[in-house]
């Protein structure tokens, strides 16, 4: 039997990265990975005919300053990255406004504004800490009187967060997200610096992998995972006709694929807790909508474009011109576009709604780009049930998102967007890695054992 210092499953942005941090500090590392490349739900599909589509989240908040970056340059990468997305236009029913067209604040609005923005940007982690708990809503209630600065963080937070309701955001994550973007705005771009690896999100997974090799670690791919069983003393896991052992083991997974692989023999795991992991299932952020390929844009601006709600169906809308950001996704002249809308797991299962969504979809569509369809090369539709990991709800960020690690059960550790790590997307799965490679060298008190 094969052993390790530490085995981590799952090859996504933080299983990558807990991998080349501990294989850096000079730990014997494998990472196990059920798909033949790595990025888990952040892939980079290659189309013919010169396309390249991204799967999973597609702007990085920070860009080059982001976590992401950060987590590069601790294993000694860097990539190149997109031009940044410079503002958000809103469309009003009839056409695409500015935010500052859309909400036309009155100088005692931008005055509010203003006042919270700066509120925002002093506050502390243990102040943002307190908020976790408090939804967009109630928050909304006790400190916001003008309905339009209230719409505007209602609209900022569905864009960050990926879900349609202000009392399912949660407010610590919301300001921790706003004040990082402030912190990395610049003249003429109120987005944060939010920009995409050039060539792809594979292009961001591929170098991390490179590195976790380069570094002497041990990737398998192609290598579903069947079982981790917990001792006492040592981890055992099994995948197809190999089993390895290890005295440390990280589960870079979502909760739930995660809780459906754990074996307890021994019974250490905590009572109720893998019944606790598995009723998380839904709460998380869904999407559904479609990828198309255009034979020119849709729209130039390095912008991203939203709706608070679409006209006769009651949701939001995003639409990302991804070649507007970084042309070597498509031929010449030509655009991808991601257009869809967040929506809960009860809609986005329900196929019936899809089809009905969708449809009013494509004809709001014809009212935002009229005679976008004589554009249209291919498309696409989908929906995705877990798009971030674990939602940014009231009581679900922070600290009071699961750990990294299990203090009942030595030597299990976590990773991911599920997992104690703040920031939209992979800035979350990249500040978890961080957090939980950290606590396990902490826990090592820095001392490799091979």
């Amino acid at each position: 039997m094969k052993e390790f210092d530490v085995i981590i499953v799952g090859a996504g942005i933080a299983g990558l990265g807990v991998a080349g941090l501990l294989q850096k500090a000079g730990l014997k590392t494998l990472l196990l990975e059920k798909s033949k490349t790595p990025g888990g739900r952040s892939k980079t599909k290659e189309v013919p005919g010169g396309w390249k589509i991204d799967t999973g989240i597609h702007a990085v908040d920070g860009g080059d300053k982001s976590a992401v970056a950060e987590l590069l340059r601790k294993v000694g990468k860097t990539i190149k990255w997109s031009r940044p997305i410079e503002g958000n236009k809103l469309f009003d029913g009839s056409k695409w406004m500015t935010m500052e067209q859309y909400f036309n604040f009155s100088d005692a609005e931008k005055k509010m504004l203003g006042e919270l923005e700066n509120k925002f940007a002093n506050m502390t982690e243990a102040e943002i800490d307190k908020l976790d708990s408090v939804s967009l809503t109630d928050y909304i209630k006790e400190n916001i009187t003008s309905p339009k600065v209230a719409e505007f963080f209602q609209v900022t937070g569905m864009v960050q967060s990926t879900l349609i309701n202000a009392d399912e955001i949660s407010m610590g994550e919301l300001i921790y997200i706003y004040r990082e973007d402030m912190r990395h705005r610049s003249a003429g771009n109120n987005m944060g610096n939010a920009r995409m690896p050039v060539g792809g999100i594979g292009v961001l997974t591929g170098t991390q992998a490179a590195a976790v090799t380069e570094l002497g670690g041990q990737i398998e791919f192609g290598t579903p995972v069947e079982k981790v069983e917990l001792g006492r003393n040592s981890f055992i896991i099994k995948a197809g006709n190999n089993e390895y052992q290890t005295k440390k083991v990280v589960l870079a997974l979502p909760i739930w694929n995660m809780a459906s692989l754990i074996s307890d023999p021994s019974g250490l795991l905590p009572k109720g807790w893998l019944d606790r992991m598995k009723s998380l299932h839904d709460t998380t952020s869904c999407s559904m909508g479609y990828t198309m390929g255009l034979n020119k844009p849709l729209f130039t601006e390095p912008v991203y474009l939203s709706a608070w709600r679409v006209p006769g169906l009651g949701l939001p809308l995003q639409i990302l011109g991804h070649t507007n950001f970084d042309e070597t996704m498509a031929p010449p002249g030509h655009m991808i576009a991601f257009i869809g809308t967040p929506c809960t797991p009860t809609q986005c299962r329900d196929e019936k709604f899809r089809k009905a969504s969708l449809a009013k979809f494509w004809e709001v569509l014809g009212v935002m780009f009229p005679g976008f369809e004589e554009t249209v090369v291919w498309k696409f539709d989908g929906f995705l049930v877990g798009i971030d990991g674990l939602a940014r709800s009231p009581g679900l960020t922070g600290k009071l998102r699961p750990p990294v690690f299990m203090k009942e059960v030595p030597g299990l550790y976590f990773a991911g967007d599920c997992y104690t790590g703040r920031g939209v997307g992979m800035n979350a799965a990249s500040n978890s890695a961080m957090i939980c490679a950290g606590k396990i060298l902490a826990d090592l008190q820095h001392q490799p054992s091979h």
